[in-house]
């Protein structure tokens, strides 16, 4: 990702437009093969080192912020390890020590000083049983510029150039307070795709029919959202790459730019020939939910649980792409919503449309954090609440698909009342 001081960008009528680099561009497709072909000599060696190289690369160039960028995110791919036979601090509390007891160890022995650092250093070197070589290269190098290279970034060419626009993109979105996609009809498996990558990064949402066709899709930004934002603005932006797999679509960002937290407009669309390096490999499953998915198939329950769900237009005012999709032989089907990163007024605002245009066979899958209120809401939609720590409890989850799934289809929308929620089990989390 890139930082505040190497966007390159400039502001034309209150928009910022970032300043892309042409994929063709044979200057910068060049630049970027030299930068990745040294980092990758530099493997087995110091940072301090590879720091040289590319200053010497960059010379007097005056586009520094992309000769900056693109090393950047070289860096950012690159793994560095710390090689000492000792842990260096230990390497330093011992020569200090050592030195302190013949003070002062100088460079070259004289008559009144005959201990030379050297003879520190083998000193300490026999006390720990290493090479003297090895103290005088491990007594620092847990500082970042003595680190070594230990694998060099995949990233190369045009992959590292179309990267380097979609980081700038990106790096707009880190000051977004509100992103409205604008999404054109497309087949309901893209949309659960897409929707499924807004949980994945759990970003607050709603989406909405469009007036001429097509939905909006709307998500609150980092600067909106006061504890987290950091956190949440890495998970805006990583969205961008998961946002260009949807065939057609544009977006429009409102961001607070620069140090005078100016109100400015960001649009982003396929029209500026960013490219999504995530595989297009349809809807996958999360560990979480492949956790969910085998534990409640262990129950042995003639329900089946499924990862699936059509599109649902909620009256034109949302609309619900269901988690899971439970099935009972006898033709019964529950859907089941996980709620993700969301307010306890925007859920508020959701189950209150749920309620009012939503089917009624209907689990809402709530993190405990959002208990106090969201029962009740649930109830008033006519959907049962089930309310879970660290992942949901298979057992838990078939209750509340046998009570929504054994009700007709044209029962009222109140449902009757639940008993005050439980604090839920705790159940091991998937690994990561």
């Amino acid at each position: 990702m890139l930082t505040a001081d190497l966007i390159r960008a400039r502001v034309v009528k209150g928009e910022v437009r970032p300043r892309y680099v042409g994929a063709d561009d044979a200057d910068v497709l060049e630049l970027a093969g030299v930068m990745s072909a040294t980092f990758r000599a530099h493997v087995n060696k110091r940072r301090a080192d590879l720091d040289a190289a590319l200053a010497e690369l960059t010379g007097e160039g005056t586009d520094y912020l992309l000769h900056r960028g693109l090393a950047k995110l070289l860096f950012d791919r690159s793994t560095y390890e710390v090689r000492s036979p000792v842990e260096p601090q230990d390497l330093r509390r011992a020569v200090f020590e050592a030195s302190a007891k013949v003070h002062p160890a100088v460079r070259v022995a004289d008559a009144l000083h005959p201990v030379t650092r050297d003879d520190v250093l083998a000193q300490v070197a026999a006390q720990l049983g290493v090479d003297a070589a090895a103290v005088e290269q491990g007594l620092y190098a847990d500082l970042e510029d003595e680190q070594v290279m230990s694998e060099a970034p995949a990233l190369a060419g045009e992959a590292l150039v179309q990267r380097y626009n979609l980081a700038l993109a990106q790096a707009a979105l880190l000051r977004a307070t509100r992103l409205v996609v604008h999404l054109d009809e497309a087949d309901p498996a893209r949309f659960r795709q897409l929707i499924r990558w807004v949980k994945f990064y759990r970003l607050i949402h709603r989406a909405e029919r469009d007036a001429g066709g097509g939905w909006s899709l709307t998500l609150d930004g980092p600067v909106s959202v006061f504890q987290q934002s950091n956190k949440y603005g890495l998970q805006l932006a990583e969205f961008l790459p998961a946002l260009l797999l949807f065939p057609s679509w544009r977006a429009e960002a409102a961001l607070r730019w620069g140090p005078q937290k100016r109100d400015l407009l960001f649009r982003v669309s396929p029209a500026d020939g960013l490219v999504s390096h995530l595989p297009d490999k349809g809807a996958y499953v999360t560990k979480e939910e492949q956790w969910v998915l085998d534990r409640f198939a262990a129950l042995k329950s003639p329900w089946t649980l499924a990862r699936e769900g059509s599109l649902i237009d909620l009256d034109g005012r949302g609309v619900l792409i269901p988690d899971f999709v439970a099935r009972h032989p006898d033709g019964r089907e529950a859907l089941v919503e996980v709620i993700g990163f969301w307010r306890k007024d925007t859920l508020q605002s959701r189950i209150e449309l749920l309620g009012s245009a939503g089917p009624k066979n209907l689990v809402l899958a709530v993190p405990w954090k959002l208990r106090g209120g969201a029962e009740d809401e649930a109830v008033a939609a006519g959907a049962e609440a089930l309310f879970f720590k660290e992942v949901i409890i298979a057992k838990e989850l078939l209750e509340r698909v046998e009570r929504v799934g054994a009700k007709p289809a044209d029962a009222p929308s109140a449902a009757a009342p639940l008993a005050p929620a439980k604090k839920p089990r705790k159940a091991r989390a998937p690994k990561a």
